[in-house]
């Protein structure tokens, strides 16, 4: 009999939801743009299976059914920590995880959507552990505190008894996000005006992309480092490609792949690049130039060498040893600076005041930039002019080159 009401009045809610969705078509319009993303890259199957799982952890969330087994044997909080995003975003939400492990005792399960970044910021540190995106929403409630990192740090459940015994201190961070939830969000349905609005307030306070995950006074975020592992065999395999420390520069013409088949607004033009190649190689005829990218990255013609396709780990000791970075806003600089690298950074749509570090060379056009989160096409459509996109032409490869010759102490 029970279930039988339980099961009734989740169909009630679900049919509220539908009526909401219809009344907001902005919404709903935001749904099935995301799944169609979604699908067109990881495919239909994927999208069903994130259904599902959310589907799940809300029945859970109504019937508080879980399995709690293992998680309660010791005196550890057992956390499920879900980052969201690209690179760049595994590698800041990375800075709220430290946190919470400088608070307390805690073993913390990483749901991963794109495993090889999470492997390459989580992987290999103490009482961290990798899985699966897809089961957070099943099984987050089995856990003593389930969070969502994103712009927003997210308290999906938790077990307020068992932090308040074992974490009184995480207890109280906690309870803080629930209880000033309505003024730390942006209760917005659209992600790109939701966005757009948090980039203005952290503007007005003077807060960042690091900071703004401070949530207040929930978390205390006072720089923007993070550990990020090495694996050394994958030294030994770029040192004999002999290329050594401050003799290459890095170049990366690519962003992620957030539409199949589509590039983002915020990358620098590819003949700019070609430019900018040769007329390094004209400047510094002993200096050699490096492409990273994924294996579906254009190569850009006259670079010495191409590191396509390639394992994060490899990227990540050529970055090391790299005598500077060249790109747009995207994972690679932010791997790049907390390698200790310095990063020459073509800025377009994306906010300088929220993802630039003060330790690289920012560029970006005085005529046109910071259009991120305008309208829902923004990384892919100039709000502008529809096609053209002023804020990369202007920066043009003099420019960066001018740049370069900073770095390599020629100017």
């Amino acid at each position: 009999m029970l279930w039988i009401i339980i099961s009734l009045i989740l169909f009630l809610c679900c049919l509220l939801e539908v009526f909401l969705l219809l009344l907001d078509h902005g919404i709903a319009a935001q749904l099935i743009i995301t799944a169609k993303n979604m699908a067109a890259i990881q495919g239909w199957k994927a999208v069903g299976a994130s259904i599902l799982s959310f589907v799940i952890g809300k029945i859970r969330d109504v019937t508080g059914s879980s399995k709690r087994s293992k998680h309660f044997a010791d005196d550890s909080v057992y956390i499920a920590f879900c980052p969201s995003g690209g690179l760049g975003d595994y590698i800041i939400s990375a800075k709220v995880l430290e946190n919470i492990q400088q608070i307390c005792k805690c073993s913390i399960d990483v749901f991963c959507e794109k495993q090889q970044f999470g492997s390459a910021v989580y992987g290999s540190r103490e009482d961290v552990c990798l899985r699966d995106y897809r089961e957070f929403e099943k099984s987050r409630n089995s856990y003593d505190l389930g969070l969502l990192v994103e712009h927003f740090v997210h308290v999906k459940n938790y077990n307020g008894r068992r932090l308040r015994e074992l974490s009184p201190v995480l207890y109280e961070k906690v309870q803080y996000i629930v209880t000033h939830w309505n003024q730390l969000y942006v209760n917005i349905p659209q992600q790109h005006w939701r966005e757009r609005i948090q980039f203005e307030r952290c503007r007005v306070l003077g807060l960042d992309r690091w900071t703004q995950l401070r949530m207040g006074e929930a978390f205390e975020i006072a720089d923007k480092n993070v550990f990020i592992p090495m694996d050394k065999s994958f030294l030994e395999k770029w040192k004999q490609e002999g290329f050594a420390k401050g003799e290459y520069l890095t170049i990366n013409y690519g962003a992620d792949v957030m539409r199949a088949g589509f590039n983002q607004l915020k990358m620098w033009y590819r003949e700019y690049y070609v430019k900018l190649v040769k007329l390094i190689h004209l400047e510094f005829p002993n200096m050699k130039v490096v492409q990273l990218g994924g294996a579906d990255t254009e190569a850009v013609e006259g670079c010495d060498k191409y590191v396509l396709g390639e394992s994060i780990e490899q990227t990540k000791w050529i970055l090391k040893s790299s005598q500077v970075h060249i790109d747009c806003e995207g994972g690679l600089v932010h791997l790049a600076t907390q390698l200790g690298t310095k990063c020459i950074v073509i800025f377009g749509p994306t906010p300088l005041h929220m993802y630039g570090y003060e330790e690289n060379i920012n560029l970006q056009s005085e005529g046109c930039h910071n259009c991120m989160g305008v309208y829902g096409d923004w990384a892919y459509q100039c709000f502008k002019t529809g096609s053209y996109t002023q804020c990369m032409a202007d920066i043009t490869p003099e420019m960066v080159l001018k740049s370069v010759k900073r770095v390599c102490q020629r100017e």
